[in-house]
């Protein structure tokens, strides 16, 4: 049997590999960049198993491609890289590694948020271009994270984590979700998404990208915001909308935005986030710890693995 593994994940998991299943042939990608779709659909050719980064489509035509294709393991707590009816439809097993990414994110996520509501990028910049000149009093004046309203959008493990923080910040939250939550912390109330929108300071995005949350964040909501709110996005990309967001900021109908992830990564050199100095941009870093990356590797074998020794996938997406 063949595993296909198609990024650069910790060789000590590649070392696990062979230790727990001397029968398999493993073939990974260590090449320098991420593996072009059509290398992508020449090594699916011969894969019983795969993982897989979140920047491979698993969709119909990689499916014609590897007819001997079983499992499917996404090193990623996201999947809308996969076309789940057509793996049902193949019988071919999806999985991914939630739970192990969640504290590394909901770090980035405060981060995000102090770096805009701080201004460090602007104070960074100055300095580093050699334009600061000293100390001055009304330098660089942002503001603080206590006593603001942090709204969360989705409040799954990393959101949860993140509400912790916030609150240890001295911030308030309010949780948008359609389920109901019980049992929530002191300082921490639901509400609905019209509430959520007039009253955060913070907007914090932690839903999955499906069709219903596309472009979630849009004109229309961007207008509901209070002028001196900001956007923090650490989930998917496409949930905003960024012609609308850079609208909103030349406009000054929104104050800020913290954004890790984009529509089209990379983000394209055009894009007018990039000339926004009230946006603070990040490369997609929100699991880039040394041991959350090691911990969504072995996660992703555990899940090739199970399936291998003919038990159930702990995170299996499918029913089937």
């Amino acid at each position: 049997m063949k595993l296909i593994v198609t990024g650069r994940i910790d060789p000590r998991v590649i070392q696990q590999i062979r230790e727990q299943r001397p029968d398999l042939t493993i073939k990974y990608w260590n090449q320098p960049g991420i593996m072009s779709r059509q290398e992508f659909l020449e090594w699916a050719k011969c894969a019983d198993a795969m993982i897989t980064m979140l920047t491979e489509c698993v969709d119909q035509e990689l499916l014609e491609r590897a007819p001997r294709l079983k499992i499917v393991s996404n090193m990623a707590v996201g999947f809308d890289n996969f076309d789940l009816d057509a793996l049902q439809r193949r019988n071919v097993l999806a999985t991914n590694t939630p739970g192990v990414l969640t504290e590394a994110t909901a770090e980035l996520t405060i981060s995000l948020m102090l770096m805009v509501m701080r201004r460090l990028r602007d104070a960074e910049d100055t300095l580093r271009s050699g334009r600061w000149t000293g100390w001055e009093p009304d330098a660089f004046v942002g503001f603080e994270l206590r006593g603001k309203t942090l709204g969360l959008v989705g409040f799954g493990r990393i959101a949860q984590a993140v509400c912790q923080r916030a609150l240890s910040f001295g911030m308030k939250v309010l949780v948008f979700t359609r389920r109901l939550v019980e049992n929530l912390a002191p300082g921490v109330r639901q509400v609905s998404w019209d509430a959520l929108l007039e009253t955060s300071d913070v907007l914090s995005l932690h839903v999955p990208l499906t069709p219903q949350t596309f472009h979630l964040i849009n004109r229309q909501t961007l207008s509901c915001l209070r002028p001196t709110a900001i956007l923090i996005n650490t989930a998917r990309g496409a949930i905003v909308d960024e012609e609308a967001l850079a609208d909103a900021l030349t406009a000054g109908t929104l104050a800020g935005a913290g954004l890790d992830v984009f529509e089209k990564e990379p983000l394209p050199r055009d894009s007018r986030l990039r000339q926004l100095s009230q946006v603070t941009l990040l490369p997609h870093i929100g699991s880039a710890t040394i041991e959350t990356r090691l911990a969504m590797a072995k996660r992703a074998w555990d899940n090739v693995l199970a399936y291998l020794n003919g038990q159930r996938p702990p995170d299996l997406l499918s029913p089937e």
